[in-house]
């Protein structure tokens, strides 16, 4: 049996660090640009009486909390490993987007049970000021979702806060659009009924970043992994026999592993299984995104019958992907 070989690509590293300085960046902009505005929605929001602009701040209140948390984790995730955290601290970042997204969906309860009572009876609204404060956060939403739209791909924090950028755009848009109705109509019922429209954006953004960072953390295959792919890319290589105890997973968002024991030829020599790992380890750092690579080459199956690695071996069934040598 040989040794495992981890493998890490210098130039997927740099790219990492370099997103997220990126990433990093476009937070603090975003921070500054959205905290600011949130003050000014505050008040214009009191002032005219609209629960809708006060809603609007109370997800922009979040915003910024989340922001200000991303740049925490971010922070925090770049300690190095140590034996005791032999990972590092890469995974905080999960769980402040985890708790970002239960925010979101506490914002939205908020806003729900809020605009229920002004359904009932609603209070008249300022329609001119609202339409005035509402398109003064619109721009300020266009430009942070501007400058997090570049960065979002790198982190599932900064893509949460992109989408709240985003969302918080198309509440301005529904707020503004409020301010017109009741200008023209007299229609004050229309401030909570958008509120409450923006809660159901609200909630379908939180429980979108809920989603992938459970997926995260219960260690759920990558996107842009296709299992079935590389167990046929490893399979078919010449020189393995079967393929086993194949595993992605994500310690972040943009740093995928991968993990797999290769039946190789027993009749190899070590430097001929070393050829053969190298060969393997390139290929899927090209075709797959993967930043750190384990492979395990065995050259029998006794091991693994003891390990109970490969239960297909003492089922007596098939493996998911083989290749016997010489088909």
């Amino acid at each position: 049996m040989d040794h495992p070989s981890h493998d890490h690509h210098d130039h997927h590293c740099h790219d990492h660090a370099s997103l997220r300085k990126a990433s990093g960046r476009a937070l603090r902009i975003a921070l500054v640009v959205l905290g600011a505005f949130f003050v000014v929605e505050l008040v214009g929001g009191v002032l005219t009486n609209s629960l809708a602009l006060i809603s609007d701040a109370a997800h922009l209140l979040s915003d910024v909390a989340a922001i200000g948390l991303a740049l925490f984790a971010q922070w925090f995730a770049s300690r190095p490993a140590s034996a005791r955290r032999s990972f590092g601290y890469r995974r905080v970042e999960i769980l402040a987007a985890q708790l970002n997204g239960f925010t979101l969906l506490a914002v939205a309860v908020f806003i729900v049970v809020e605009g229920y009572g002004r359904i009932k009876a609603p209070p008249q609204v300022m329609g001119l000021p609202m339409i005035a404060v509402a398109t003064v956060g619109l721009v300020a939403q266009l430009f942070t979702t501007l400058v997090l739209a570049r960065a979002q791909g790198e982190s599932l924090n900064v893509r949460g806060a992109y989408l709240h950028a985003m969302t918080d755009a198309v509440q301005s848009v529904g707020v503004v659009a409020a301010g017109v109705v009741i200008i023209f109509t007299g229609w004050n019922v229309v401030d909570p009924v958008v509120s409450v429209l923006i809660a159901a954006l609200v909630a379908w953004s939180g429980g979108k970043i809920l989603f992938e960072a459970s997926h995260v953390l219960i260690e759920g295959t990558p996107r842009g992994i296709d299992l079935d792919a590389v167990a046929r890319m490893m399979a078919e290589t010449p020189g393995v026999l079967k393929v086993t105890d194949l595993h992605a997973w994500s310690l972040t968002t943009g740093y995928n592993a991968l993990s797999a024991h290769l039946l190789a030829n027993p009749d190899a020599d070590d430097v001929g299984h070393d050829n053969l790992r190298r060969c393997i380890v390139e290929r899927l750092h090209r075709d797959f995104p993967l930043q750190h690579v384990t492979l395990q080459i065995e050259k029998d199956c006794d091991l693994c019958r003891v390990s109970g690695c490969c239960g297909w071996l003492q089922d007596g069934g098939a493996p998911p992907a083989s290749r016997e040598e010489g088909s």
